[in-house]
């Protein structure tokens, strides 16, 4: 297993863990949100309570992607969390609030009321009242392509408290990544982010379907030029093959319902062939030599020699036959024999 010893944690956690955030990057291109959306289907099909948000609008050329329809701009609102008021400058270096003697509430119309009972001759005056969420009702946080934190733009600006108090898995192939996560998968060698996470998702013991699968694909694609990336190692092409044999599809051009064609041919290589045969301890191949280009020769009307006569001016002892018949030709001839059988 490719990532087994940095998902150790969240193995232990994935089983209690009922709510689960995936958050994808503002801007993302097609390989972070296919790698998204193939985790929200995973994660979706094995029982577990998925949201998938991005602070980005979907683009014409994400509506391929299974999934995409469940993106969410806002974070969405879940049940449970924590709400911590914090007051500072009352607490003493020890810990103890020496002021205060006890603490009660109560509700008033619309309204809670807090209540702190001071003790006489003490003076208990918070500099500041902080609210913080802690958890939100969220038990993971998945981050997927994210350099930090703000790369999420205002789906974590305005949710930092979110974070603040939740695991975070941070999945990423960025060499600047910061490493934000309490779980951090992070791979600058791999040539897509889609490679990643299909490898997460068999490494935590999940089944891959023929919707993730397409998913994956069309991110390895978009991010390696259709595998011509250099990048591109045996360990793409066996992602490649284990979301085709599940299933999944290769991305088509939608406008001509055919594999999207490579923009860009390399470049053939070419070979010194004496260097290849002293290699291998033949003798040197013998440089061709050029062929001479081959020249039609002209056609000349044939001219005749005034001076020579023609077939029927020639005398027959030239070979000529005449045309004329010789009168003694004509008669007819008696043979005699000189015995007759």
């Amino acid at each position: 297993m490719k990532y087994d010893s940095q998902l150790a944690e969240l193995k232990n956690l994935l089983p209690s863990a009922k709510s689960i955030l995936i958050a994808i990057p503002a801007g993302a291109d097609v390989d972070k949100l296919a790698a998204g959306l193939a985790l929200f289907l995973t994660l979706e099909a094995a029982g577990k309570q998925v949201s998938v948000v991005s602070d980005d609008a979907m683009l014409v050329s994400h509506t391929h992607l299974f999934g995409v329809d469940h993106v969410q701009k806002t974070l969405p609102s879940t049940e449970g969390g924590n709400l911590t008021l914090t007051l500072e400058g009352v607490a003493a270096s020890d810990g103890t609030v020496p002021a205060l003697e006890k603490l009660d509430w109560f509700a008033e119309n619309n309204n809670l009321n807090l209540v702190f009972h001071v003790l006489p001759n003490q003076t208990f005056q918070p500099a500041r009242i902080i609210p913080r969420y802690q958890g939100s009702g969220f038990n993971l946080i998945l981050v997927v392509g994210a350099a930090n934190l703000n790369a999420l733009g205002s789906i974590y600006q305005a949710n930092s408290q979110v974070f603040s108090g939740t695991h975070i898995i941070n999945i990423d192939i960025q060499p600047a990544n910061t490493s934000f996560g309490q779980t951090n998968i992070l791979d600058s060698q791999a040539a897509s982010l889609s490679e990643v996470v299909a490898s997460v998702i068999t490494d935590l013991g999940f089944t891959l379907d023929s919707d993730s699968g397409s998913n994956l694909l069309a991110g390895i694609f978009d991010a390696t030029n259709n595998l011509l990336d250099p990048k591109v190692t045996a360990d793409t092409y066996m992602v490649v093959a284990g979301c085709l044999r599940v299933g999944g599809r290769k991305p088509f051009d939608s406008a001509q319902g055919k594999p999207a064609e490579v923009t860009t041919i390399p470049q053939q290589p070419t070979y010194d062939w004496n260097a290849v045969s002293a290699a291998i301890g033949q003798k040197s191949v013998p440089q061709a030599q050029p062929v001479p280009e081959f020249t039609v020769p002209p056609v000349v009307a044939p001219t005749r020699d005034q001076s020579q006569a023609s077939p029927e001016e020639r005398p027959l002892e030239e070979g000529v036959v005449s045309e004329t018949v010789e009168p003694e030709w004509l008669t007819p001839k008696i043979f005699k024999g000189t015995s007759l059988g």
